[in-house]
This record gives structure tokens, C-alpha cells and sequence, in this order.
């Protein structure tokens, strides 16, 4: 079960919203940007169909949109900020990606650092200023290894295609057996199949896909009804309920600390 001690969500920026949180565990989940995961105090245990291991103070990892992972701390709560980086943003810190190309990060974890101690000497600063984070995030995403890929390259084995098509049509109704039928393959292969590589079966993943998305759009001034309504769920306290499995907590807490802007940015 994920147990989160605090979440705070920070949002000054655009293309780079920030969470400072203390957790003891983080069930499987997914996000629908890049996160960039700073670990301030303690250490914890990290999950992913990419990579596992134990992380400590000072180092620095990171998920892909919509790579499922989760954690668990070594002892106590660990203390953490992530950072979720837009497209665009990885876009200034590393090379262009051509139309229809998917980016996807290599490194699971960079070690403690000179990059890394000035991103966290930033985090922590007692007020946080998005230039010094801007910049040492920069400095440490040039340290990782991307790889460039057309999807066409990709193998394309069962799970990476219905992984597709909930991200393509996640905010409508997708049943298991709609995708099993566009895909040609029986509904319960194509549950062992997508729950063995992904680790979550495909409902959940559906659930999380709109959960991603419907903290984009909180972060565009939208209100929880209306983002409810948007991304299919039944009504807010559903909503709620999905958004704190991700993250912990409710979706009011990103409406109330991470929200800067004008609604009308994200219409």
C-alpha cells in the first residue's frame, strides 16, 4: 500500500513541476512525463521493468512517461523531490528528437556527484530558486544515456502495443476486450502477456493513464469536477481516490500548492 508521510507540489515553472515528499512505500505506478527522483535523507528499494536497486542520500534516478515503477525505504521514511520535466524541457538539455521519434532515458542511476550535490544544494535551498534547479538538472540529464528511436524499430510485442493504445484512447472507456480484439489475441493472453511485461494489468494501467493525465490538466487551472469529468472517471471522489494510489495524496493537494498560471493556459 503506498504510505506517504507528506507531499508537497511546487509549480512555478511550465515545463518542470517539483514534489518534495517523505514516503515509506509507492506501490506500482506510472506517470505521464519524465521523473527525475533526488533522494535528500535515507535510502529506499527501486522498482521497474528497466532496472531495480537501492538508491541512497544524494543520488539521482529516473522513469520514463508512463514506466511503471515503485519503492519501498530502507529503514524509515525516505526523503525525496522529483522533478517532472516536459518534452520540451528535455528537448533544451539534450538532442532533437525527429517527428514520430520516442526519446527514452538509459541511465537508472546517476551516483553522488558534483552535479548531483549542486541539484541537491538547490532543492534545499530554505527558497527554492528555479534558475540554480533549472540549471543542475540540465547538468545532470547531460550526464545520462538517451536513446532515439523510431516506433517502427521497436519490437513490438503485445504489451507495447495495447500500451499504445490506452495511451491513444485512455481517456475514453477501453475495455480489455476492445484491445484484445484490435490487437488478434484472446483477452486473457493479452492479460498475462501486458501484466507480465509491465507489471500491472491492463485496467490499472488505464487508471493511471488518466490519472497522468488529469494532473496535466490541474496543472493547467482546471478545476477537480471538470478534470473529472475529462478524463472518464465517475466523479471527483473517484478521481481522488486514483490520483492518492499515484501519489499519495489528494489531487487538492497539487490544486492548492502547485498551481500557478491562468486557467485559460491549458484550454
Amino acid at each position: 500500500m503506498t504510505r506517504v508521510d507528506s507531499m508537497t507540489f511546487a509549480f512555478q515553472h511550465a515545463d518542470l513541476l517539483r514534489a518534495r515528499a517523505t514516503a515509506v512505500d509507492f506501490d506500482p505506478h506510472l506517470h505521464g512525463t519524465y521523473s527525475v527522483v533526488v533522494v535528500t535523507h535515507g535510502s529506499a528499494h527501486i522498482w521497474s521493468r528497466r532496472w531495480s536497486g537501492i538508491v541512497r542520500a544524494g543520488e539521482v534516478f529516473f522513469f520514463n512517461p508512463f514506466e511503471v515503477h515503485a519503492g519501498r525505504s530502507a529503514g524509515g521514511s525516505a526523503q525525496y523531490c522529483v522533478l517532472y520535466p516536459s518534452e520540451a524541457f528535455l528537448e533544451s538539455c539534450t538532442a532533437t528528437v525527429g517527428p514520430g521519434e520516442v526519446r527514452t532515458i538509459r541511465t537508472d542511476v546517476v551516483a553522488r556527484s558534483r552535479s548531483t550535490r549542486a541539484l541537491v544544494d538547490a532543492l534545499s535551498a530554505p527558497v527554492v530558486d528555479d534558475a540554480p534547479v533549472e540549471e543542475s538538472l540540465r547538468r545532470v540529464l547531460q550526464e545520462c544515456s538517451f536513446s532515439v528511436e523510431a516506433p517502427a524499430s521497436t519490437p513490438m510485442s503485445i504489451a507495447r502495443r495495447t500500451c499504445q493504445l490506452i495511451r491513444r484512447d485512455g481517456l475514453r472507456s477501453t475495455r480489455t476486450d476492445d484491445l484484445a480484439r484490435e490487437i488478434g489475441v484472446h483477452p486473457s493472453h493479452l492479460v498475462r502477456s501486458f501484466t507480465k511485461t509491465i507489471g500491472i494489468p491492463p485496467q490499472t494501467y488505464v487508471r493511471q493513464v488518466r490519472v497522468a493525465r488529469a494532473r496535466e490538466l490541474i496543472c493547467a487551472g482546471f478545476g477537480l469536477n471538470e478534470v473529472a469529468q475529462m478524463v472518464n472517471f465517475c466523479d471527483q471522489p473517484h478521481l481522488t481516490r486514483e490520483f492518492k494510489k499515484v501519489f499519495g495524496v489528494p489531487p487538492g493537494a497539487l490544486s492548492r500548492g502547485g498551481y500557478r498560471g491562468s486557467p485559460a493556459a491549458g484550454r
